[in-house]
């Protein structure tokens, strides 16, 4: 029994009613609760981006977070310390949340790779089942809203002369955020509503009546600033830069990043003024770009989104999901000049940090406040996790320059795109609806040892409304409504808490020295006790092969696993007294430690089940077009090669980025581009960047900090 749980009970003791008043006040609240109980449970389930497990204020942050604390401590409130996100990189961990399922079932194993399954799209035969899904099904009646971050699939594809593209002209470069497409119907466009080549799959056709949503990652302020609204030529309105004004070696980050808005039923609402958006010439879609710059606390914006939802709903007496993506504190995260001068002494880099986790925070009590204030507080589940561990240290991208991350794991060991704690354990905060008997406890429950993941939420959403699981499908995450009665304590063991990896461990968590050198402490040791012992299959394989694993039974014990050159390597870990995973455990409880890897291995062939004809068929998609013939020869610059940098991306420099998977690759990229003499190779990224020249080169790394080589392009 816990301490909050204890004063409780003293209160319990203590407080209980006499007399005939009292009694006629139990009758009358009693009454007043069979009635709520009959009224459909409504869902706000709030995402952030790379928010690091440390990053707020009960787990030693300099992070100001007073309503994230409210919430833990409200009474139907839990704070799971072990809550995980379904992946340690940010698109599939967005499909766990949708599907209840691991994204490897849909196929999604990194960002930009594999839509969220639609029936006849991306190579897929059958589409995946989402919470937007589960509402409809349950009640026509319910009104539902994703609002912010989609990043599973584009959300338009229309090409030149509809509001997505610009056309290209032979001599130029896209704006920055925008995409080339050399196939629109109207010939080589600049595009934005793509993600990169996926398929269109967005919201609508999972359920959802409405979104305000971008298709990838985006700043959190002013979001779209640096988008051209076409037909205009230009967008004037300056972006918020906060400490990008001054990226080293780079222009002011201006990147566009635009909203889009859709709507089931109707034109898409303009959200500006709550009206729907004028008819668009040429007849237009239900869904459209904002075609005005967002405010520039985004967070903000997106929950103006979800206050029009709700008011909306309750004044129809309709029972609501609101699904809210926050951007921050993804790259780039910009707080506003009021909430930095409120973190005096800090860098301006730190003030956005901390300062777009506060303003996260301010929402999260808004929409508290919102709920209370309308009656609806009782019959509204309300929960915030996120999507990964922090961002590595220093970082840089989305056409930044490198920065310091603040990102706190709170001890935990690796950080994003690691499957150890680091990168995958995140803030788990619940308020369960009393009408669906949650257990009050005042001053709310800390949960240090009950594992959740985001692939808990469909299932617990399903149950909550009476429904079983689509089609039979399977579905890897469990209903939380049990705990939350209080009538579990222990995740059962068939539900383990399963992550996959889609980068080498370790890889990308580096250091930075002050001599400027990069360090990387934590990678796959090339030997385990495990495989030591012959424990490990010399078949052991992952769906996608990808080099990263975890498997988490019960409320104690995980076993992880990462690939080397030398082969897969496994541990043991128990993560009630070693959360840091500081001690294998595989010598010592060997028979416990194969019997996970054997359940695991089960587990991973049904994963493989769901990916062929039986489900969704993702597995089938066409493959990518053969890439063009070979590229003309390239030659190292003398002294160039495998310095670790790119070259400068100042006045004009850079001009333009390619996906690339071997020097060839962008070598021929880089002869395909006019102006290009010089090639950054990015080994583990699979990009290509082309400059005109190469003098200096870029200071330290850039982007995730990957080895670069930089060539310089023999024209014969």
């Amino acid at each position: 029994m816990n301490q909050r749980d204890s004063s409780e009970l003293n209160r319990a003791t203590t407080d209980r009613m006499r007399g005939a008043t009292a009694v006629a006040a139990v009758v009358v609240a009693v009454a007043g609760q069979v009635a709520a109980a009959a009224k459909a449970p409504s869902f706000i389930i709030m995402l952030a981006d790379d928010m690091g497990w440390g990053d707020w204020s009960l787990t030693g942050s300099p992070a100001r977070t007073p309503h994230l604390e409210a919430m833990s401590r409200a009474d139907t409130g839990v704070w799971f310390q072990r809550a995980y996100s379904g992946n340690p990189i940010c698109s599939p961990t967005r499909a766990s949340l949708q599907t209840g399922r691991t994204p490897a079932r849909s196929c999604i194993y990194g960002v930009e790779q594999h839509i969220l399954c639609v029936e006849g799209r991306g190579g897929c035969s059958r589409g995946e089942y989402a919470l937007g899904n589960a509402t409809r099904d349950a009640d026509a009646n319910y009104l539902s809203g994703f609002y912010g971050k989609w990043h599973l699939g584009s959300l338009s594809n229309r090409g030149v002369g509809s509001p997505d593209c610009y056309p290209k002209l032979n001599d130029t470069h896209c704006q920055l955020g925008y995409w080339e497409v050399d196939d629109t119907p109207n010939g080589p466009g600049c595009c934005f509503g793509v993600d990169s080549h996926l398929d269109v799959a967005h919201p609508l056709n999972f359920g959802y009546d409405e979104f305000v949503a971008t298709p990838e990652c985006a700043a959190s302020a002013t979001t779209n600033c640096g988008c051209f609204f076409n037909p205009s030529p230009h967008n004037d309105t300056p972006c918020e830069l906060g400490h990008y004004h001054q990226s080293p070696g780079m222009a002011p980050y201006n990147e566009c990043m635009q909203y889009y808005a859709g709507n089931l039923s109707g034109p898409p609402r303009t959200t500006k003024s709550g009206a729907p958006a004028p008819p668009t010439p040429g007849g237009g879609t239900a869904i459209e770009p904002l075609t005005y710059v967002s405010g520039v606390d985004d967070e903000k914006f997106l929950v103006d989104q979800v206050e029009g939802l709700v008011r909306r709903a309750v004044a129809a007496d309709r029972p609501f999901l609101a699904v809210v993506c926050f951007h921050g504190v993804h790259i780039p995260y910009v707080a506003t000049p009021e909430t930095r001068a409120t973190y005096p002494g800090m860098t301006v880099n730190e003030q956005d940090y901390w300062g777009t986790i506060t303003q996260i925070d301010a929402q999260v009590g808004r929409i508290r406040g919102l709920l209370s204030e309308l009656g609806v507080a009782d019959s509204t589940w309300v929960s915030i996790t996120a999507d990964n561990g922090p961002e590595v240290n220093p970082a840089g991208g989305q056409g930044t320059g490198n920065f310091a991350n603040p990102g706190l794991t709170g001890g935990l060991r690796g950080r994003k795109r690691d499957t150890t704690e680091g990168g995958t354990r995140v803030i788990g905060l619940v308020e369960a609806p009393r009408t669906l008997g949650a257990k009050v406890v005042s001053g709310g429950r800390v949960e240090p040892r009950f594992p959740i993941i985001t692939s808990d939420l469909l299932p617990t959403v399903l149950d909550a409304l009476n429904l079983p699981s689509h089609n039979g499908r399977h579905l890897d995450g469990i209903s939380l409504l049990p705990y939350l009665r209080g009538e579990s304590t222990e995740r059962p063991l068939e539900s383990a808490v399963a992550i996959h990896g889609s980068f080498p461990f370790g890889v990308t968590n580096h250091q930075q020295l002050p001599n400027g050198s990069m360090i990387y402490p934590d990678t796959c040791p090339p030997s385990s006790n495990a495989s030591a012992l012959g424990d490990i299959p010399t078949n052991f394989s992952t769906p996608g092969n990808v080099p990263q694993v975890s498997w988490a039974e019960g409320n104690h014990l995980k076993i992880f696993g990462c690939h080397t050159k030398e082969g897969w390597q496994f541990f043991l870990y128990n993560l009630t007294s070693d959360r840091a995973e500081t001690t294998d455990l595989w010598p010592t409880q060997r028979s416990t430690a194969q019997g996970m890897l054997a359940r695991l291995q089960a587990w991973q062939t049904d994963v493989l089940m769901s990916q062929g004809p039986s489900e969704n068929n993702c597995s089938n998609h066409p493959p990518p077009p053969p890439p063009p013939g070979p590229p003309a020869p390239i030659s190292p610059v003398a002294g160039m090669q495998n310095i670790k940098a790119r070259c400068s991306d100042a006045n004009g420099n850079h001009i333009g980025t390619k996906g690339g998977d071997s020097p060839n690759e962008c070598g021929l990229a880089c002869q395909a581009t006019e102006g290009c003499n010089f090639v950054s190779f990015g080994a583990g990224c699979s990009s290509c960047w082309m400059y005109k020249s190469c003098d200096p080169p870029h200071p330290i790394n850039s982007g995730f900090v990957y080895t670069w080589s930089t060539y310089h392009l023999k024209r014969l």
